[in-house]
């Protein structure tokens, strides 16, 4: 099994609900049921994507849409309320950091003409916060909210590099559990933190082949990471000079968060 196909599994070995579940825990399953490729969704749709019961279904969707984090469409879809959108904006892991960065991450496009990402840790994965890549140039992944594995990304494995030995280790350690080949798996993910935490800049194509996605961290005061930028890299394109522009692009996020107070 691949690298990729693993961290799958592994977060999927992690996502198994338990017993029975909270309210919250409920409306979180209903709201998570919505992504990119399933934006409106009908009653029993969100009942089956969220695993509920229709009739708990048809009650907090009730719920929700009285309290506008449900809306429904002209056609009588569901779909995320206005509300939710507003929370998300007062997220400060993602909103701080996203500030500080944009501007870096616009001089970096303007002058490479290639996506560039941003993502920020939860746990054992990576968030993707912010996005600029041109239109209709068959980079449409990730996209924004995306969450991946730590390991799958560039911008991830950027972070992992960076986190605490026992983090790293108990990392690796569920990696190892998640599949038959897990040995394998981390082993090369571990000899590619290695090599991050020596270039200061991470190299993998999982989630991006045949181009590759090159990720630097954006750090604090404590060498901890707030953060990661990437660029996307066209297949055959030299690494040396793009991991040294992600790599100043990061480190110029860097200093202006310290700059800020941030870190």
């Amino acid at each position: 099994m691949s690298v990729t196909a693993a961290g799958r599994s592994h977060h999927a070995a992690r996502s198994e609900p338990h017993g029975r579940r909270s309210s919250l825990e409920r409306v979180h399953r209903l709201l998570s049921s919505f992504d990119y490729e399933h934006t409106r969704l009908s009653l029993s749709d969100l009942s089956r994507r969220s695993g509920l019961p229709l009739s708990t279904t048809h009650r907090m969707v009730s719920e929700l849409l009285a309290l506008g984090m449900l809306e429904r469409d002209e056609q009588d879809s569901l779909c995320i309320g206005v509300d939710v959108w507003k929370f998300g904006l007062l997220t400060p892991k993602a909103y701080g950091i996203q500030r500080v960065a944009l501007p870096f991450m616009q001089d970096l496009y303007a002058t490479t003409g290639l996506p560039v990402h941003l993502g920020v840790q939860e746990g054992e994965e990576v968030t993707f916060v912010e996005s600029l890549r041109p239109r209709g140039g068959g980079q449409e992944r990730p996209r924004l909210g995306s969450r991946y594995p730590l390991h799958v990304t560039a911008v991830g494995v950027a972070i992992l590099a960076h986190g605490t030995h026992g983090f790293q280790e108990d990392y690796l350690a569920g990696l190892e559990r998640a599949v038959p080949d897990g040995r394998q798996c981390s082993a090369l993910v571990r000899r590619e933190l290695a090599r991050t935490r020596s270039t200061g800049y991470a190299l993998t194509d999982r989630q991006t082949a045949p181009s590759m996605a090159i990720g630097a961290p954006v750090l604090d005061q404590l060498g901890r990471p707030l953060g990661a930028v990437s660029i996307i890299v066209p297949e055959g394109s030299a690494e040396t000079p793009y991991g040294h522009l992600i790599r100043a692009t990061a480190r110029a996020v860097q200093r202006t968060a310290w700059e800020q107070g941030m870190a």
